[in-house]
């Protein structure tokens, strides 16, 4: 009886690594049925509980982040938690090492990395955002290949990195949406996962200026888990007789994105794909604080072919941001415009281009005995 092949990911912390992660995953098993996929991640971070929800096989990690870390915390974990980790990996791998490992991003992914090159299993980095992080950025001269969520990544890169753009893949159910025009006209407000305060804060007050001047429009906020956020931009709304669902969350975005005409959001690298695949005009607010100031790079992808604006939160008020809306969204042909602009660039082509780069290196895709052929020269 043949072996069956081994796909590990390893890497997370945050939505932004765990999702495109997981969609890799899944995209993976719809090709190679056969294929075992497993995951290497921390036990402080989002995969710890989503991993396990979901029935996954995966090993956590006792890790730590370096970066903004103070000097103990830095030595405590290069010189103790980082080669614990790596052994702890080995053991694992013992009775059954994987024949491909795709580092994510994280710095749960730098110990599964570490290992695959000491046990010389080839080792894909999986970059998502137009800026590389600080991990990608460090271990990518060493392994076989990067595939970038991003064409703009590959400018932050070394020239000894093997990288090919291949976009980050969105669900099928997202793909699907195709924007159109509405009357009156929808605002999206998406602030991510955990919400953004400057958004919960600034966008109700904004609409309300625009209320009061007669402008009709209604409203899709998600503004987080924050409940006493929630509730006061709902009085906002309400006070200014603007028609405003504010939730929490959302468990239906193709349903959220394909009702919109314009959408205010922080431009996370899986946003601003779903916004590109959805041909979303899109006005984003980039957060000030992210590593590198990745995702000000995630929004200029949209911004610099036209299908979306970048305010600097800095400079954000009430007033400057019920401006920005007004110009765009109760003009409908310049939302058509950005929206085809927004489509041009969209990675529609994602999912291939992604499991082609595996398949070089996967026994999985030996179908035929040709892609085992790519696969054993890919190695070499």
């Amino acid at each position: 009886m043949s072996r069956v092949p081994v796909l590990c990911i390893a890497g997370g912390g945050t939505g932004g690594h765990v999702m495109p992660a997981l969609a890799l995953a899944d995209a993976a098993r719809e090709r190679w049925p056969a294929l075992d996929v497993r995951f290497i991640g921390a036990e402080r971070g989002l995969e710890a509980k989503l991993l396990p929800e979901r029935g996954e096989s995966v090993l956590l990690l006792s890790m730590h982040g370096i970066k903004g870390a103070g000097l103990w915390q830095k030595l405590r974990v290069l010189l103790w938690e980082l080669p614990k980790s790596v052994v702890t990996i080995l053991r694992n791998w013992r009775e059954n090492r994987p024949d491909l490992l795709v580092g994510v991003g994280g710095y749960a992914s730098v110990s599964a990395v570490l290992a695959a090159l000491l046990t010389r299993v080839p080792v894909i980095l999986y970059e998502q955002n137009a800026m590389p992080g600080l991990v990608n950025r460090t271990l990518g001269r060493f392994c076989k290949r990067m595939m970038l969520g991003f064409a703009a990544a590959s400018g932050h890169l070394s020239r000894q990195v093997r990288s090919v753009v291949t976009g980050n893949i969105v669900r099928a159910s997202i793909m699907q949406i195709t924007w159109q025009a509405h009357l009156p006209p929808r605002l999206l407000v998406l602030g991510g996962s955990q919400g953004a305060r400057i958004l919960n804060q600034c966008v109700p007050a904004a609409c309300a200026m625009l209320a009061r001047e007669g402008r009709v429009f209604t409203v899709h906020h998600i503004a987080g888990h924050d409940d006493a956020a929630r509730k006061a931009a709902a009085e906002t709304y309400a006070e200014a007789g603007i028609a405003a669902e504010v939730a929490s969350f959302c468990d239906d975005m193709p349903a959220f994105y394909a009702a919109g005409d314009l959408m205010i959001a922080r431009s996370g690298a899986m946003t601003v794909s779903e916004a590109a695949v959805c041909a979303m005009p899109s006005l984003f607010v980039p957060l000030p604080h992210a590593a590198d100031d990745h995702q000000r790079h995630n929004g200029r992808a949209l911004a610099d072919c036209g299908g979306a604006l970048l305010i600097d939160q800095q400079q954000l008020t009430a007033e400057s941001l019920a401006a920005q809306i007004e110009t765009c969204l109760f003009d409908q042909g310049r939302l058509s415009t950005m929206s085809s602009a927004t489509a041009a660039v969209a990675p529609m082509d994602a999912r291939q281009r992604q499991l082609d780069v595996l398949a070089a290196f996967l026994p999985a895709a030996d179908s035929s005995g040709q892609q085992h052929s790519n696969m054993q020269e890919a190695r070499l």
